[in-house]
């Protein structure tokens, strides 16, 4: 059981790092709005809205180790209804999806 709690706490750091995730300090006005990370087997995907220091959101979308992004605009709703579409589709094809917007990395051990 310790063993697979491992395992999973490195796939998510690895799936954060892969993402090229790296929390906006609050001091240059840019910030991340939703972050969410879906499973299905051994396969992970995350889903993300940014939020620049000029305001503009962009929604990425991360698998197979490759991000990009599939929407942006001045109007964030826009932003998290690219997400929740992204979302739902994965759910429909019966994939696990939570929320890790709260989540930060304090450490990596090699």
């Amino acid at each position: 059981m310790i063993a697979r709690l491992r395992h999973v706490q490195q796939l998510l750091i690895m799936t954060l790092l892969a993402a090229g995730c790296v929390f906006a300090h609050a001091d240059d006005g840019a910030s991340s709005k939703a972050y969410w990370m879906c499973k299905s087997k051994k396969q992970v995907r995350t889903i993300r809205v940014f939020i620049s220091k000029q305001g503009i959101c962009t929604t990425y979308y991360q698998r197979d180790g490759a991000e990009k992004a599939v929407g942006s605009g001045k109007n964030h709703d826009s932003c998290m209804k690219f997400l929740d579409s992204i979302k739902g589709n994965l759910e429909k094809s019966k994939w696990s999806c939570r929320d890790i917007s709260s989540t930060t990395i304090t450490s990596v051990q090699q």
